[in-house]
């Protein structure tokens, strides 16, 4: 574990701390390895597993996930830049059972990014010891392990160093271009936008501020031609969310700044920087153990790194050497950036966002990249002499004094501390802060402790002391934010619940929608009771079908929450006049003609128009709609008009079994009964036999989208918009086979961009055969 130069080791010596750090991770998270139990908690059942689950039976499947059939009445999914659907770790998932596959999926992210940082720390010729620290310190901290809860994001994260290192390590610039084009298609693959931008402001403030003056250009040069090799390995998905992005209701329908900035880094969560969780046990996620709940947000439950995080920031502030310079800068533009949205004046809030990306408390993924580097550069200027002894044991005295006072003084210092977060009024809250306050300080002050020693062991000679600090220095974070994690049975998760067993008993060919009715109605006092009875949310969401765990059992809604704001914009509109519908007597016909057959309401509220009571429990009533027509049939009866805003000014007033459609033409039709029988249904793919009597109109609720292919007996044919966000196809007399697919948007351009990224890597790393001996001090 001495420091040595890098080229100086085995490459099977340079990969035991790889798999040392994989075989920790194995141990820390034996549950839910070992027991068979699911992570759990914030956006994971509400979003991010049935998403992903409707990824996997896909590719399981052997298809490509274009389409979710089962969320806002059918929407696409490759090309939301949520989902990452071609990132490649999925389809090797796939071929594992889904609950497995949720299991390895943070924990293979998490070992991804600790080898990152191993590499890039190596890159900086930084020793193994220091390396290690690194990679701690970035994968437990709050930040770090807070990712297990936001799947579009945190994958992402977790190529971040991978980045930096592709841009630092020691090769010849054209196959340094070659590997840092792969890992920025990965990251376009994975389709976030901010942590895209948060992996360009990193390369950029290396070149400018890390890179040797000389190399400077030279390293801008790879930079832009990596970013170039990435489109291109990305193509299909950039060209896709292109296409799709401006239907969405994110594009057409500025977001608010409030809702953007909902989720800024408020400037006194820096604390979190020296004490894990001042604010109240966030973890829970139950309000009444956060007293500082309404006055701070947390998209991530802290920002802890450890104590030698901000040990290594005071010593690297202190340097003047490249590096170091790079570290102060990155932690700098990472704390404006978080903190930035908390400072927008209160009158300015309403206003529409010129930017449709939200919560830039992501930006604490900075933060916690700077502190990582400068801790793996930190221990090893410690191991030479650098660095004062005495500071941190000062600072956790001063932690205990606190503790000691906050115990003898509770009441006085909650009421100081609550009055300045601004956190309400009530005698509660001060209670909660001084039960809280005093035991997060005395936490804060062990912990400081304990990084003390460490850095005593840093500098005692042998291999023993220093694996001590090792040990002291990776269990730090771990023992703070290990909390943060929560595991359940996957019962508890993925088994259905009586009410969906009861619709797939009335429902077998799932013809059918389901509608939260709940969301219409204001909430009552079980549903009040039922979210304190659910803290972690996880029992609530499942009976409740307001997001979108339904899909975890291939059921549908129309009307979910758009949680990651990715539906048409039609499909928007459409929910605005599902809430005047809600409140009009007459409103039982809009509901039956978007085949909304099954609702769901706690039993104090009051049922949708046309939705009477079949079962329920002590706690919720079932409903069924019966007029509720097909999701896929032949309209009776149609309206045409021109265009859209017409196609919403009729729709309240149609029967259950008409239809508007946007021909471009007015008029209205009628036919007789016909039929239809689905051979075919997935969610890619349907296959239809039709037999009308006259000309007539299929219906099928699926979002209006143009990139699809329809034929009719073999000829393609063009749908229209029907019910304002769904389609219609024209069928004349007869008997017809329909063939429907879902296709990827502008694949057949696109498609060709990874094989010019395979011919450009192959020329380009033949070109760069010579490796470069310089590496970065």
């Amino acid at each position: 574990m001495d420091p040595q130069p890098p080229s100086s080791k085995s490459a099977l010596r340079r990969s035991i701390p790889a798999a040392a750090f994989l075989i920790l991770l194995g141990v820390v998270y034996a549950d839910p390895l070992v027991t068979g139990r699911n992570f759990s908690g914030r956006d994971l059942l509400p979003y991010g597993m049935p998403m992903e689950k409707t990824i996997h039976d896909a590719w399981s499947r052997g298809r490509v996930p274009v389409w979710a059939e089962d969320l806002s009445g059918g929407r696409p999914v490759l090309p939301n830049p949520n989902t990452g659907t071609l990132y490649p770790v999925r389809p090797l998932l796939a071929q594992l059972p889904f609950p497995l596959a949720m299991r390895l999926f943070p924990i293979v992210h998490w070992g991804i990014a600790g080898v990152g940082m191993l590499l890039l720390l190596d890159a900086l010729s930084a020793s193994a010891s220091a390396a290690w620290v690194g990679a701690a310190t970035f994968v437990f901290s709050g930040v770090g392990i807070s990712q297990v809860f936001y799947q579009p994001f945190g994958p992402a994260v977790a190529m971040h160093p991978w980045l930096l290192w592709a841009l630092v390590r020691p090769a010849s610039p054209p196959r340094k271009a070659v590997v840092l084009g792969l890992v920025w298609g990965i990251l376009f693959l994975l389709g976030d936008v901010i942590a895209a931008g948060i992996g360009l402001l990193a390369s950029g403030l290396w070149i400018l501020l890390g890179a040797p003056l000389e190399e400077r250009m030279r390293s801008g040069g790879v930079l832009a031609a990596g970013l170039a090799l990435g489109a291109l390995v990305a193509a299909p998905q950039i060209v896709a969310t292109a296409l799709l992005v401006p239907e969405t209701q994110r594009a057409v329908t500025a977001i608010p700044l409030e809702e953007v900035l909902r989720f800024s880094l408020s400037p006194w969560r820096l604390w979190e920087l020296a004490v894990p969780f001042p604010f109240g046990e966030v973890w829970t996620l139950e309000d009444h153990s956060v007293w500082a709940r309404g006055s701070l947000a947390f998209f991530y439950q802290t920002i802890y790194c450890g104590a030698f995080a901000l040990v290594a920031l005071a010593l690297v502030a202190r340097s003047r050497d490249r590096v170091s310079r790079f570290c102060a800068a990155l932690f700098g533009a990472g704390v404006g950036l978080a903190i930035a949205g908390t400072f927008v004046p209160a009158a300015w809030r309403a206003r529409p966002s010129p930017i449709p990306l939200r919560y830039p408390e992501k930006f604490a993924v900075v933060v916690t990249l700077a502190l990582a580097i400068a801790a793996g550069l930190a221990f090893d200027r410690l191991r030479r002499g650098e660095g004062a002894r005495r500071w941190p044991l000062a600072v956790a005295a001063a932690l205990a004094i606190a503790a000691v006072a906050a115990s003898v003084f509770p009441a006085r210092l909650a009421a100081i501390a609550v009055e300045s977060l601004g956190a309400g009024e009530g005698a509660d809250v001060r209670s909660e802060a001084a039960e809280q306050i005093a035991p997060a300080l005395a936490e804060g002050s062990l912990l400081w402790v304990a990084t003390f020693l460490a850095i005593g062991l840093v500098r005692e000679p042998g291999a023993g002391p220093r694996l001590a600090s090792l040990a002291i220095l990776t269990a730090v974070p771990l023992a703070a934010n290990r909390r943060i994690v929560r595991t359940e049975h996957p019962a508890a998760l993925f088994g259905e619940t009586a009410f969906a067993r009861a619709v797939e008993r009335r429902d077998p060919e799932r013809a059918y929608r389901t509608i939260d009715e709940a969301m219409y109605r204001p909430p009552s006092r079980l549903q009040l009771e039922g979210n304190r009875a659910s803290p972690w949310g996880t029992e609530l969401t499942r009976r409740r079908w307001g997001y979108h765990v339904q899909a975890l059992w291939n059921r549908g809604t129309v009307f979910n929450v758009d949680v990651d704001r990715g539906d048409f914009s039609r499909l928007d509109s459409l929910r605005q006049v599902s809430v005047f519908a809600a409140t009009q007597a007459d409103g039982a016909a809009f509901f039956a003609s978007l085949s909304l057959r099954f609702g769901v309401r706690f039993k104090d509220q009051e049922a949708l128009p046309g939705f009477s009571r079949f079962g329920g429990d002590a706690f919720m009533d079932w409903d069924e709609n019966a007029a509720a027509l097909p999701d896929i049939r032949l309209a009776s009866r149609w309206r045409e008009t021109s265009g859209a805003v017409e196609a919403l000014r009729i729709l309240p007033r149609l029967s259950a079994d008409e239809v508007v459609l946007e021909t471009g033409r007015s008029g209205a039709g009628e036919a007789p009964p016909g039929r239809v029988r689905v051979l075919e249904r997935s969610p890619e793919r349907l296959r239809l036999a039709t037999s009308c009597p006259g000309a007539a109109w299929l219906f099928v609720l699926r979002g209006f989208w143009e990139h699809r292919t329809i034929r009719i007996d073999g000829a393609a044919v063009e749908g229209v918009p029907a019910q304002l966000a769904f389609t219609a196809v024209p069928l004349p007399a007869g008997d017809h086979a329909v063939e429907w697919r879902e296709e990827i948007p502008g694949f057949s351009a696109s498609r060709w961009g990874p094989v010019l990224f395979a011919i450009l890597a192959v020329v380009l790393w033949t070109a760069g055969g010579h490796r470069m001996r310089v590496r970065p001090s």
